[in-house]
């Protein structure tokens, strides 16, 4: 019996770690344990269970990010794509992905990113290559402000989460030198109210936008 599952709860959430274990063993340890302890706390995790195994799983950790300091929008990170090696190239990506996508469109949200392994995967499904992914951290929040157009907003619990994530990701992180930042549009009102854009732009225009963008993303999970 299959079951596609929305889960909100940290408690729920753990239901997936062992699938996370299997597919990215580089993770495990002390990163594993702070990830479903702390960034489990206000994501949303998509999973698909056959027989009440887990088998398929997507997760969404949100962050607000800030247009040249003016304007702010939530958005979501998709993070830890994952299949059983047996269950593979059956659709259980697709379905977590698209049910993913009918939540943050539910929620109005603009656009959401990835930083992919392989771009190749995510293309059928609407996603674009917008910008480098940044390795390093800029400390300076105040030069970011100054030398970038989209970034994420800062606070108390993103500096206690990202100094976590510099410790831990150190060592643990599968994010390849060469790496890219991804984008969907998944609500094209929301997104037009973010950017400025005129209300007929097309969305190869609103990527196109984006790609003229200076984007700041240091996050890898």
């Amino acid at each position: 019996m299959k079951q596609l599952n929305v889960l909100t709860e940290k408690k729920q959430k753990k239901e997936t770690k062992a699938l996370y274990e299997s597919v990215f063993p580089e993770d495990k340890g002390d990163f594993l344990e702070w990830y479903y302890e702390d960034r489990c706390k206000d994501n949303i995790v998509i999973d698909i269970k056959v027989d009440e195994k887990v088998i398929a799983m997507a997760h969404l950790n949100p962050f607000t990010i800030c247009r040249k300091g003016e304007t702010y929008t939530d958005v979501f990170y998709i993070y830890a794509v994952a299949t059983d090696v047996e269950m593979r190239h059956r659709g259980y990506m697709t379905e977590v992905l698209n049910k993913g996508f009918e939540i943050m469109h539910q929620k109005g949200i603009p656009f959401c990113f990835l930083i992919p392994t392989n771009k190749d995967i995510y293309e059928p499904f609407g996603f674009y290559s917008v910008a480098e992914f940044t390795p390093e951290r800029i400390k300076d929040y105040e030069s970011v402000k100054t030398e970038y157009d989209i970034y994420i907003k800062e606070d108390d619990d993103y500096r206690r989460r990202a100094g976590m994530e510099d410790v831990l990701c150190d060592e643990n992180s599968s994010i390849p030198e060469d790496a890219v930042i991804m984008a969907k549009i998944i609500s094209k009102e929301s997104f037009l109210r973010f950017s400025g854009l005129k209300y007929n732009t097309t969305e190869s225009e609103m990527i196109k936008w984006l790609r003229s963008q200076r984007i700041y993303i240091s996050e890898s999970v």
